[in-house]
């Protein structure tokens, strides 16, 4: 019995170190014009009614992982219509250096799941409110795919597209691919080990940038 367990025990620690290794090695695959750090706490608490709270606080640098580029608090109430339909309205409060801004959002996500592997694909319309300035309106789609790797492990992958709201449909303003790993620690509680490739103000001046992730949540 005991050597079963530990054989069930390797083919996750051998994706733990895969992952490990992959993080590791992005900076030498892609030679992006920055490097950026996303690391972040969270909660989410079920409510009556098929509501569900979530908490966010994260903090991000850049320059190389070593000046401050915003750190924001993000709320969020969603609505589960039926199973793997889920409407969600987040608001999140974001400080900059200089300046701060407050997003508004609404989005629906659809889930459909045949195990081990889910295939989640939702829609948000963003608008981001600063002093003195215009709103910014964004369209943004994004389609994963998570795999369960045994109980505790669920790497997955994801593609999201960045739509100016009054642009042209074809118009991109940014896009995002990701990979990361979601471990269970202890009852309740998980943590995101992630990447993220993204190119951004692609209609004026293209930026490409590596972001770095850790994220710790946990059910109230």
């Amino acid at each position: 019995m005991k050597r079963r367990n530990d054989l069930r025990v390797l083919p996750t620690t051998r994706t733990i170190r895969y992952g490990v290794l992959l993080f590791l090695l992005i900076p030498n695959i892609y030679g992006a014009d920055d490097n950026e750090s996303w690391t972040s706490i969270g909660f989410e608490k079920k409510l009556p009614y098929k509501l569900k709270l979530e908490f966010e606080q994260e903090l991000r640098l850049k320059d190389q992982i070593s000046t401050f580029k915003q750190t924001f608090s993000d709320i969020s109430l969603s609505y589960k219509v039926f199973d793997g339909l889920r409407i969600q309205i987040p608001y999140r409060y974001i400080v900059y250096k200089d300046k701060i801004k407050q997003r508004l959002s609404f989005s629906g996500s659809y889930r459909y799941s045949f195990k081990p592997v889910d295939l989640k694909y939702r829609i948000k319309f963003q608008r981001t409110y600063e002093d003195k300035e215009s709103t910014d309106d964004l369209i943004r789609k994004k389609f994963s795919v998570e795999y369960k790797l045994g109980k505790k492990v669920e790497p997955y992958i994801s593609g999201e597209l960045f739509h100016p709201y009054n642009g042209e449909p074809k118009q991109l303003d940014e896009y995002r691919i990701s990979f990361g790993l979601t471990v269970d620690i202890m009852k309740k509680n998980s943590i995101k080990i992630f990447y993220i490739f993204k190119k951004e103000d692609l209609a004026y001046c293209p930026l490409e940038v590596n972001v770095f992730g850790l994220a710790y949540s946990f059910n109230w």
